[in-house]
């Protein structure tokens, strides 16, 4: 029988709009983390319920590649932090039908995550891009967007989904006033990054030089992987901190928040922390 504790962590989430209310949960947090092979068993034991789909997916077609779980947790293509950004969605749109109602602007095209939504979203109203600037292989089928200098009139979306590319922007500010700038009033930006999540600033890992056009590394080179760049992976140059949520508000947007998703129930679990951290800011 689970402990208590991992019977607490079947599905909650917390938002929070500031260091200052994420500091006092922080070290009870951090012990939950440590527990999460325990909370893993009763996914394993039990499946995932998907959500927004409420699809069952059985534990035989769970994979784990890792312990790492935000990423290695993987069930119908999606990972454990693409299951966290469900939950926000879920929540803000309540049904997949209602989803299907928004123009929705995803910054990624070839992941598992694209994948899904395509196939439960369809192309009507959903555009995929990928950054393709000095890519490995040509992809003349996937459209080309630049965060920071998008090609896309003022107000022509409701949605806007990032995931994992805050980190690799060479000016994180600008893009936000991109987003904004796409966003129509009343319109959201969710997404996912890695988080400096104990501290406010965040750690700078290198900075473009405009004058050269090349990066300027501050210590060793953080890379991360890349669907479009497989060989060479995609330089890192911060990992935000809070201050994030403050870059955001001075971008234009109204309410910036950061949810702590976390279920077993929906296989949405992390590494450090016990669930996924997921920005969400609203036009």
């Amino acid at each position: 029988m689970p402990s208590a504790e991992v019977l607490s962590l079947h599905d909650c989430g917390s938002s929070y709009r500031s260091l200052e209310q994420f500091q006092p949960q922080l070290n009870q947090l951090l012990q939950q983390g440590e527990r999460l092979a325990e909370v893993l068993q009763v996914t394993q034991a039990l499946g995932i319920l998907e959500p927004l789909t409420g699809e069952h997916i059985p534990p035989g077609q769970i994979q784990i590649q890792g312990k790492n779980y935000r990423e290695s947790l993987i069930a119908n293509g999606l990972l454990s932090r693409n299951r966290g950004v469900l939950r926000v969605l879920e929540r803000a749109y309540g049904s997949l039908e209602n989803l299907r109602d928004q123009d929705i602007y995803l910054v990624e095209a070839l992941t598992g995550f694209a994948l899904w939504l395509r196939r439960h979203l369809g192309d009507g109203r959903l555009i995929c891009s990928e950054f393709l600037k000095e890519t490995e292989t040509r992809y003349s089928e996937i459209p080309h967007q630049d965060l920071c200098d998008l090609s896309f009139s003022d107000a022509s979306f409701d949605l806007v989904l990032c995931n994992e590319l805050f980190e690799h922007l060479q000016d994180m500010d600008q893009a936000f006033r991109e987003v904004a700038r796409v966003l129509r009033p009343g319109g959201r930006l969710v997404g996912t990054c890695p988080m400096a999540f104990g501290q406010q600033q965040a750690i700078v890992k290198a900075i473009h030089n405009p004058d050269t056009g090349k990066a300027e590394l501050l210590g060793d080179a953080e890379v991360h992987g890349d669907p479009v760049r497989p060989d060479t992976g995609s330089l890192v140059y911060r990992i935000p901190g809070w201050d994030v949520l403050e870059q955001l508000r001075a971008a234009g947007f109204r309410e910036a928040v950061i949810h702590h998703e976390v279920a077993w129930k929906h296989g949405v679990l992390g590494s450090d922390l016990p669930g996924v951290l997921v920005i969400d800011a609203v036009r």
